[in-house]
């Protein structure tokens, strides 16, 4: 007898017994309010404060970038996280008077026995932006002097 004629129920009814759980809004806010919000290079049309829908499980990282007139724009990262889990037997008590049973299972564990997790972290992204007319500190500072002095070396190289 072959198994083929049973696979294919079997693909089908996999999603079904699979746990979906998603948590793709990510709140944005800076100071000062009203900074412009860009994904990825995408103007969203919204300011912070803001509350967006970025990605679902299987996503990518995303760089937000907040502009303010005023004030110098201001990039982070958002990491996507995505986690696959199941309910093991396995992971269950076991003695030799009781058959294996996991005694932390719910009653969705049978019906669900396998789930994905996923998440863009920070879920709560704050941005202090800098004015234009202030020193640059911290990682700017480092970034400005890296980008001169690669270009220190570049115009360096190109001279006979």
């Amino acid at each position: 007898m072959s198994l083929r004629p049973l696979l294919l129920p079997l693909l089908l009814l996999l999603p079904a017994c699979t746990w979906w759980t998603s948590q793709d809004r990510v709140l944005i806010t800076s100071d000062p309010l009203g900074a412009r919000i860009t994904v990825d290079g995408t103007d969203t049309g919204q300011t912070t404060p803001a509350k967006i829908a970025v990605a679902g499980n299987f996503g990518r990282d995303h760089t937000v970038t907040l502009q303010k007139r005023g004030y110098r724009p201001a990039q982070r990262r958002l990491y996507q996280f995505t986690e696959g889990y199941t309910a093991k037997w396995i992971d269950g008590a076991y003695s030799p008077e009781l058959p294996p049973l996991p005694l932390f299972w719910t009653g969705g564990d049978f019906v669900f026995p396998f789930g994905i997790r996923g998440a863009l972290l920070p879920a709560e992204l704050h941005v202090q932006l800098q004015r234009e007319d202030e020193p640059l500190l911290g990682f700017d500072l480092l970034a400005e002097q890296a980008t001169a002095t690669a270009g220190q070396a570049a115009a360096a190289t190109k001279q006979p």
